[in-house]
């Protein structure tokens, strides 16, 4: 995913590097020499139907939809650069992402979407629960669960680099920290250099977070289907494209804008242009076209062609 019409090149991706620690993220929101004041990030506290173009004005299907995504919207902080990132994108001389910190612990910063949830007793003969409090615990939790999220490949590239991640859920406002889970690994077969996709696992016994972000992952897909069956006439017309993002890993904001051209990858992948605000920090936020299946048509903000 590409934010805005241009030529794009992979340094122009919008993790937000912080060579000095968190203490770098005030100097990074002053001094973002992309959108000096920030204009086009509304707060999420301050978002509502009326933010959207006139069509949606008063939808309360579009207004849930899109507060249900940023429910689901998670910040990424990773502390590792694998060892095992590469030099160039395969069979090119393009510089990947990171290479360049390959073994450090620089902190980076992006985003991710929960999109899916397992829950496990011990009827299941799934063993115990393997978070860092269990693993250390005489007595680990016979009922737990493993949380997914979909985030950029760029942002986490490898098991060595999910283990020193922490997800951050409910980070809405300087007033709500949110909730930390600790990264356990890059689920096999789904992290892709080129589509610059990774899903992520996470692992927890606290079975009120599980239950309430099943319930909330499915009223999410169930309402993305509700919007693509009222609108999908308009999905070409409009291409309404939300973005739900930490931008400089600050409080959650939302963005609006459309979607300007796209092209075609593969059988699996079609990349996406969109007008979009976006910073560094955004890097691997859901990308929510309106009208398209929550389930298969979202995907991860990978960079801009815009120098940050």
């Amino acid at each position: 995913m590409i934010e805005k019409s241009g030529v794009f090149h992979p340094r122009n991706h919008e993790a937000e590097m912080c060579y000095g620690g968190e203490a770098d993220l005030h100097k990074h929101v002053t001094g973002c020499k992309k959108n000096p004041g920030h204009k086009g990030f509304i707060p999420l506290k301050d978002f509502n139907a009326s933010c959207l173009p006139s069509r949606y004005h008063g939808d309360d299907l579009m207004s849930e939809t899109i507060k249900r995504l940023a429910a689901l919207t998670v910040q990424v902080k990773t502390k590792f650069t694998s060892l095992e990132r590469p030099e160039f994108y395969r069979g090119t001389q393009v510089p990947y992402p990171c290479y360049n910190d390959t073994g450090s612990h620089v902190m980076r910063l992006g985003n991710g979407r929960v999109c899916d949830v397992d829950k496990y007793t011990e009827s299941d003969r799934r063993g115990t629960c393997r978070c860092a409090k269990c693993q250390v615990s005489a007595t680990p939790s016979k009922v737990w669960g493993e949380v997914y999220v979909l985030t950029a490949r760029h942002v986490v590239f490898d098991d060595s680099e999910a283990r020193q991640t922490r997800c951050v859920l409910g980070f809405d406002d300087n007033k709500s920290p949110g909730v930390s889970l600790d990264g356990w690994e890059v689920v096999g077969g789904e992290a892709d250099i080129g589509g610059d996709v990774c899903n992520l696992k996470y692992v927890t016994c606290d079975l009120e977070l599980i239950d309430g972000l099943d319930k909330m992952w499915r009223r999410f897909a169930d309402l993305c289907r509700e919007v693509e069956n009222k609108y999908r006439r308009f999905h070409d017309v409009d291409k309404l494209t939300v973005i739900v993002s930490h931008p400089h890993g600050c409080p959650k904001q939302v963005s609006v804008g459309l979607w300007t051209h796209n092209s075609k990858r593969n059988s699996w992948y079609t990349r996406y242009w969109y007008t979009t605000c976006t910073c560094p920090g955004s890097s691997g936020a859901t990308v929510y076209r309106m009208g398209y299946d929550g389930l298969w048509y979202q995907h991860p903000h990978s960079g801009s062609t815009c120098v940050s």
